[in-house]
C-alpha cells in the first residue's frame, strides 16, 4: 500500500524508515511549523487484533514514561483506511546503527552515548517495562534546540510490561544482542535481559563488532588495547549468558563502567518485574553496600561516586577536547582563585588555634567554599579530614585501596580531581592538594541530590562522602554503620570553626 500524503493534521513528507510491523515516515506539523515521525503500522498487520493493540501499546507506554530519553508521543489516530499512527518526536541526528558503519566510537564517547541509553532504559525499568530489543538501529540521536544533541531510546514494539502481555512471553530480540532467555518461551525477561543488550551495545561501539558466541566472546580490550580494565570487567559481566551472574539493572550497569554509584530513580516504584534483588558482589568496583549482617566480615568501604539517572544525571561528556563530568547540570562555582599562601587568609573560616596543619588551610577552605551548599564548610572539610586519617598525607590502606589525606581511591579520585577523567589517573601516594580540593567538587555535584535528607546538613555531607547518594536516601539519613563517623566529624566540627 502507498504511502499516505497524510496522517490527521500532519502532512507525509518521505518514508525513513520500514519494519516488519510498521513504517516510520517524515511529517510535518503545519500547525506548530515543526517535523514530526509518523509510524504507522503496517496494512496486512493492522487487521490482527493483537498486532493493532500491540502497536497501539507502544504508543501508551512510551506516552506514560513521557521521557526525553525515549523518543516522545505526542498524538495518536487511524488513517482514511483504518491503519492505526502515532506521532512521535524525529530523530534528525540519524541512528546509533548509522554512525557505528564507519570506525568503532572513542571510549569516552561510548561511555557517554551508553550513560545516556542507560538513562533511557531505566525509565523504563521503573515503570515496570524491558524493552528486549535493544540495537544500534533502535538508539537515535535529535538535535537540541540549545545546540549539541540527545539520545533516545525507541522501539518498543517487544517490550515486555507487567500490566499488559502478562501471559506467555514468546521468544524475541535481535541475534547478537538478545540475552539468552529470550530465546526461549516464557523465558519471563527482567531488567537483566535489557543489562546484556546494554552490553551488547558497549561492545559494538567499542570494538565495532557485535558480540560472538560467549563461548567465542573476548574481552573488548582485546580487539582494542585502549579499553580500561574495569570497562572490560563491567562490558563482560553485563553479558554473562546466566543472568544471576549479569549486573541488576541498567543503573548497577553504568556505574560499573563509570565507577560510580548507582542512584534510584525518582519518577517512579520500580515493578515488580524488574526489581532484581541485589545479590553479594552486585556492587560495582569501588562501591560497598551500606548495611552490613553483623556476622558479616567488616570490610571498609571505598569511597563512592553516584551517578543519577534522571535530571541530576551524570554522564562522561566530551568538552573542548577534554572528558567532564555532569553535561550541561554542573553545580559547581569555580574554586577560588586564591594566591595567598596557606597560612593566610583563614581564619574567618577555621579556628586559628586548632591542629589544622597549617600547610593545608588554604586548600581545606577552597574546598569548603567550592559552592554554596547547606552545611558545606571549611570547618566541615577539615573535620572530615580529621576523622578520615588523622590529616596523615601518607595514609596507604592498600586492603581498601584508600590512600592519603582524604582516603581517595584513585579511580574515584579520578572522576573528581581538577581536569577529571582528561587528567591522568591518579596513583598513589595522593597529593593533599588534590585530594582535599577533589572532596570540595565531590559535595558540590552530589549534596544537592540529598538536600531533602532529614538531618544535620553537614553530618549528612559527611555520611554521603562514605556511603553515597543511595544509601541516604534508603536510611533517610547516615546510614547506621557510619553513624560514629559522623559523631566524629560533629566534635571536629566544634573545635574547628572560629570562636
Amino acid at each position: 500500500m502507498t504511502a499516505p500524503s497524510h496522517a490527521g493534521r500532519y502532512r507525509i513528507d518521505q518514508v525513513i524508515g520500514v519494519g516488519g510491523f510498521a513504517s516510520v515516515h517524515l511529517g510535518h506539523d503545519d500547525e506548530l511549523r515543526s517535523p514530526v515521525a509518523v509510524k504507522i503500522l503496517a496494512d496486512n498487520w493492522s487487521r490482527q487484533p493483537h498486532i493493532r493493540e500491540r502497536f497501539l501499546q507502544e504508543a501508551r507506554l512510551l506516552r506514560k514514561a513521557d521521557s526525553h530519553r525515549l523518543v516522545q508521543v505526542f498524538d495518536l489516530g487511524e488513517l482514511d483506511d483504518g491503519r492505526p499512527y502515532f506521532v512521535m518526536t524525529y530523530a534528525d541526528k540519524g541512528t546509533l546503527e548509522e554512525r557505528l558503519a564507519g570506525a568503532p566510537m572513542g571510549v569516552a564517547e561510548t561511555i557517554e552515548v551508553i550513560g545516556e541509553i542507560c538513562q533511557g532504559v531505566s525509565v523504563l525499568h521503573s515503570i515496570g517495562v524491558v524493552h528486549r530489543d535493544l540495537k544500534p538501529s533502535n538508539v537515535l540521536f535529535c538535535s537540541r534546540p540549545e545546540g549539541g544533541e540527545r539520545v533516545m531510546v525507541a522501539d518498543l514494539g517487544i517490550a515486555r510490561s507487567t500490566d499488559h502481555l502478562s501471559g506467555l512471553t514468546l521468544p524475541a530480540g535481535s541475534p547478537g544482542y538478545q540475552a539468552p532467555e529470550q530465546l526461549h518461551f516464557d523465558g519471563a525477561p527482567d531488567a537483566r535481559a535489557d543489562v546484556h543488550g546494554l552490553g551488547a551495545l558497549t561492545y559494538h561501539m567499542l570494538t565495532g563488532r557485535v558480540p560472538g558466541k560467549p563461548t567465542d566472546r573476548v574481552p573488548p580490550s582485546a580487539l582494542r588495547p585502549d579499553v580500561p580494565p574495569a570497562v572490560d570487567e563491567a562490558v563482560m559481566r553485563a553479558l554473562a549468558p546466566d543472568r544471576e551472574d549479569r549486573w541488576s539493572d541498567a543503573a548497577t550497569y553504568v556505574a560499573a563502567l563509570t565507577g560510580t554509584t548507582p542512584v534510584p530513580l525518582a519518577v517512579a516504584p520500580i515493578s515488580p518485574v524488574t526489581a532484581v534483588k541485589p545479590r553479594a558482589g552486585d556492587v560495582p568496583p569501588g562501591e560497598s553496600a551500606d548495611e552490613t549482617p553483623d556476622d558479616a566480615p567488616r570490610r571498609r568501604p571505598r569511597r563512592v561516586l553516584t551517578l543519577s539517572l534522571l535530571a541530576a544525571a551524570a554522564v562522561i561528556a566530551i568538552t573542548a577536547g577534554s572528558v567532564a563530568l555532569l553535561r550541561g547540570q554542573d553545580p559547581i562555582a569555580p574554586p577560588p582563585d586564591s594566591t595567598a599562601s596557606p597560612s593566610d587568609g583563614t581564619a574567618q573560616w577555621l579556628r586559628e588555634d586548632s591542629d589544622i596543619p597549617r600547610e593545608y588551610r588554604a586548600w581545606i577552605v577552597k574546598a569548603g567554599t567550592n559552592c554554596k551548599l547547606k552545611g558545606l564548610s571549611p570547618a566541615l572539610i577539615a573535620a572530615m579530614l580529621k576523622a578520615e586519617s588523622g590529616f596523615d598525607p601518607n595514609l596507604n590502606d592498600p586492603e581498601n585501596a584508600e590512600f592519603g589525606i582524604a582516603r581517595w581511591t584513585p579511580e574515584v579520585l579520578w572522576h573528581w580531581q581538577p581536569g577529571g577523567l582528561a587528567a591522568p589517573l591518579p596513583k598513589p601516594p595522593l597529593g593533599a592538594e588534590v585530594s582535599i580540593t577533589s572532596m570540595g567538587r565531590f559535595m558540590c555535584h552530589l549534596g544537592p541530590q540529598i538536600a531533602d535528607v532529614p538531618g544535620d546538613p553537614a553530618l549528612n555531607l559527611a555520611g554521603l562522602f562514605r556511603s553515597g547518594v543511595e544509601p541516604m536516601h534508603r536510611s533517610n539519613g547516615v546510614p547506621k554503620k557510619w553513624l560514629d563517623h559522623t559523631s566524629k566529624v560533629k566534635t571536629y566540627m566544634a573545635d574547628y570553626l572560629p570562636k
